[in-house]
């Protein structure tokens, strides 16, 4: 089975979404919006580049996205040219221009595993499927190398051509 990617473009902000300019110094599951879903249920898609993808094969019903009005950071150092050892450290907002590169490469990434880029400026919000406590354990059984029951019948086994071959 190919894998489907829907990134809900036409699929409205939700509601509890804020308008405005950026907030200083809030990461995204700071920001009250996010707080608020969270209390719903909702919970934040994981960030880690490989697993971008999530939100765009996530049951439509259960995902939805509020607009990026975080700060992101990002680590510098600087080495001493001789051995590289890091002498110093330090923390500072992203620039636009470093979000976009990060952006970027993860639309690399999903460009190399056959998928769309995703669209910019969305903090995606995921709702476990039924039978599951949380988002990651209802993805988590196809990142795993051992095979069981869950790993084969999860509510992605099927797209992730895990599932058990109709006879």
């Amino acid at each position: 089975m190919a894998a489907q990617f829907d990134w809900g473009l036409d699929q409205p902000a939700n509601p509890a979404a804020r308008p405005g300019e950026g907030v200083q110094d809030i990461e995204p599951e700071q920001l009250p919006e996010v707080r608020a879903l969270s209390a719903e249920g909702w919970q934040l898609a994981p960030d880690a580049p490989v697993l971008a993808f999530l939100p765009a094969v996530w049951p439509p019903e259960l995902r939805t996205w509020v607009p990026d009005r975080s700060t992101r950071h990002e680590q510098r150092f600087e080495q001493y040219p001789v051995n590289l050892a890091i002498y110093s450290t330090a923390t500072v907002s992203a620039t636009p221009a470093a979000r976009e590169e990060a952006e970027a490469d993860i639309d690399e990434l999903l460009a190399a595993a056959g998928a769309p880029g995703r669209p910019r400026g969305r903090i995606w919000l995921l709702k476990p499927p039924q039978g599951y406590d949380s988002v990651e354990r209802a993805w988590r059984p196809s990142c795993c190398t051992t095979r069981t029951a869950e790993h084969q019948t999860g509510p992605f086994a099927q797209w992730l051509g895990t599932a058990p071959s109709a006879s």
